[in-house]
């Protein structure tokens, strides 16, 4: 859960010691995960026949089995590559089923059946996007609005629906909607593409009004991007700097370097005199 990698210590500090007792009764992870997939199931039913408060309810100890699965496999020791898939399809089925629930309980108000719908998608696109990531080796934990926040807003939605229905469908429809926004721009971030050099001229120049123009870019390109091109662009300006450069004509310069051609041949005249006379 979401919760668990933003608040580990507080969160382990209420689930390890419950997960020890659950598997001193021998139950297993993938136990718990099917039965957190059935009760949900069960509270899909009863919030598709218009019963939102039972269903919130059992959608409470669907979430709690959800919890648990997690820390009874690391009290046991059975945390295995199938548990780790088992227990993410078992999420995806789990989002889909209540909230298409949630879509067929109010199809007959248009606006918050859309919004359920909306919902029901930005759920699992924004799961397949972290999925899809991690299959090439980007991170991708990143959102306004994870599964842990969207559980617990949907379950009190269900316990509270004449107050907090519409408002929490429009808080999952939209945090939905800009947390895959934000992941998919996360991922753009991490692949390597090209800096404009107008902007990266004035990342060198570093000038105190740019500072913050030049944040935002660092923000919008990545810093796995925007750092190491930065580091390019000042390298390169360090050598040209460091580079000899041609005096101005006020210097002399064209006429200075012709007088250093002809020197050798001035001093090689001079030198055969003084050598004819002694």
């Amino acid at each position: 859960m979401a919760l668990r990698s933003r608040f580990p210590g507080y969160v382990d500090a209420v689930t390890t010691p419950i997960g020890r007792g659950l598997a001193r009764t021998g139950v297993t992870p993938n136990w718990l995960t099917t039965f957190g997939l059935v009760l949900t199931a069960v509270a899909t039913w009863f919030v598709a026949n218009g019963e939102p408060m039972v269903g919130g309810w059992v959608l409470v100890a669907g979430g709690l089995m959800d919890t648990f699965d997690g820390a009874v496999a690391r009290a046991t020791g059975r945390s295995t590559p199938f548990g780790g898939f088992y227990d993410s399809v078992s999420d995806r089925i789990s989002d889909g089923l209540i909230l298409a629930g949630v879509a067929w309980w109010v199809r007959d108000e248009p606006r918050v059946f859309v919004l359920a719908v909306v919902a029901l998608v930005a759920a699992e696109v924004t799961s397949y996007v972290r999925a899809k990531a991690e299959s090439i080796d980007l991170t991708c934990d990143i959102g306004i609005l994870e599964r842990a926040e969207r559980a617990i807003a949907l379950i009190l939605a269900l316990l509270l629906h004449p107050l907090l229905l519409e408002p929490v469908m429009w808080l999952l429809a939209v945090g939905g909607t800009v947390t895959v926004v934000q992941r998919i721009h996360h991922v753009w971030c991490q692949i390597d593409r090209d800096i404009p050099e107008e902007l990266l001229e004035l990342a060198v120049a570093d000038r105190a009004w740019s500072r913050a123009f030049l944040r935002a870019a660092r923000r919008f390109y990545g810093e796995y991007n925007f750092d190491p091109a930065v580091d390019s662009a000042q390298r390169a300006a360090q050598v040209t700097d460091e580079l000899p450069r041609p005096e101005p004509d006020g210097g002399g310069g064209p006429d200075r370097l012709q007088q250093a051609r002809s020197a050798p041949s001035r001093r090689g005249e001079v030198g055969g005199g003084d050598e004819a006379g002694t």
